[in-house]
């Protein structure tokens, strides 16, 4: 305890590291506890599939242990995607195919590690990656607004309502990690780790691709006074940081080609009905379909547009918060999340856990909260915390909740 606490009041990356892994071991220790006693207390209740097996093969358990401590984290995506590290691409239904590669393949390398065990071959990954994305979110928080807002980012983030999926066998966490470090080392004008980073983050979710445009801006906004040093071998590691980040969803997406998967869209518009829009007509026909349902993954996914669109805005107006590469990054982002329409599920499916990975909003939040009196800080952390709570226990009793 005594080498945490020196740590966090030595400041940089080892301060950055204690908070990361701190913030982890709670959430898993807190949220799992809280999941399995839930389930514990309920499964009686539930459906008996779901209490005796998940899916091709991937049974929960029936100790009393292994439900408490992993039998409540494979849920919805969680399942496709151990099933696909089980398996692979071609031995599973094509609604699993769209999932992106590097998840699972390091899920499949976990696993082996663990005794064949997928679950705890997906938690393994998704604890350390979460480990490394709150430690590169304080990092990053504290090279632009200190350590004090620094700490709050990582707060905000933790006590976010659907933070439970960074620590799920979930591809929110290393998506968000890649995706932060691919920032840290662009900041750093160590632009072929930048790519390469990007790269894992595009073959982790394809929006991952969408990073190219905020690394191109911070290239431009480094290199616009020296231009003449871009013909060397500076050039060359700049243009490998803006294109690798493309070429890794890329090359999924030649690779499914290559094997007679259909593209990712055209399993989509099968499975869902989604069709690609303008995100007025997204966020519409997303209002219209929470008025008709209102149920809580509808009303989750929209109020979560609502307040990541207001951040977006508030980023933009407000002086300290304008960071060109920033408002790219969170704008290309919110304009591909909102321009879907689907016939067969709600429109913004899933947004509430997808701005998870929009990580300077909560940079912005940690700077607000910083500046906010005990009441404000306690407010948040209390009504945040308490549906973070909530949503955990109804993820663990099969509620969809993103």
């Amino acid at each position: 305890m005594a080498v945490v606490r020196r740590a966090l009041n030595r400041g940089g990356w080892p301060a950055a590291c204690a908070w990361g892994v701190a913030t982890v071991v709670v959430l898993r220790v807190v949220l799992g506890l809280l999941m399995g006693v839930a389930w514990r207390v309920a499964s009686p209740y539930m459906d008996a599939d779901r209490a005796i097996q998940l899916d091709g093969g991937l049974s929960a358990y029936a100790t009393v242990p292994g439900q408490l401590l992993l039998g409540v984290w494979p849920r919805y995506d969680a399942i496709n995607h151990l099933t696909l590290a089980r398996l692979d691409y071609l031995s599973v239904p094509e609604g699993h195919t769209v999932y992106y590669p590097l998840f699972i393949v390091l899920t499949r390398l976990c696993a082996a590690v663990a005794g064949g065990d997928y679950l705890a071959g997906g938690l393994i990954v998704s604890t350390l990656a979460a480990c490394a994305a709150f430690a590169c979110l304080h990092r990053l928080a504290d090279h632009h607004y200190g350590p004090q807002a620094a700490r709050w980012a990582v707060v905000a983030l933790a006590c976010y309502p659907t933070a439970v999926f960074l620590i799920a066998p979930y591809t929110e966490s290393l998506f968000l990690a890649l995706t932060l470090g691919a920032f840290s080392a662009a900041y750093a004008r160590r632009w072929w780790l930048a790519g390469l980073l990007g790269c894992l983050a595009s073959l982790t979710r394809g929006p991952g691709m969408l990073t190219a445009a905020a690394l191109a801006w911070m290239a431009w906004n480094q290199w616009k006074g020296e231009l003449r040093g871009l013909l060397g071998w500076s050039g060359v590691s700049v243009c490998a940081g803006l294109v690798l980040p493309v070429l890794g969803g890329l090359g999924f997406m030649a690779w499914r080609s290559w094997h007679g998967l259909a593209p990712i869209s055209d399993v989509l518009a099968r499975r869902s009905g989604l069709v690609l829009t303008n995100p007025i007509s997204g966020l519409w026909a997303a209002i219209v379909q929470w008025a008709r349902v209102r149920d809580l993954h509808t009303s989750l996914d929209l109020g979560s547009a609502v307040v990541f669109i207001a951040l977006a805005v508030s980023m933009a107006v407000r002086p300290r918060w304008r960071r060109p590469e920033w408002l790219i990054y969170v704008g290309a982002h919110l304009i591909l999340l909102l321009s879907k329409e689907t016939f067969a599920a709600s429109s913004l499916q899933s947004l509430s856990r997808y701005v998870l990975s929009l990580f300077p909003a909560f940079i912005v939040a940690g700077d607000w909260l910083e500046g906010r009196g005990p009441r404000a800080r306690l407010a948040y952390l209390a009504v945040s915390g308490a549906v973070l709570t909530m949503l955990s226990v109804l993820y663990a009793l099969w509620v969809f909740i993103g």
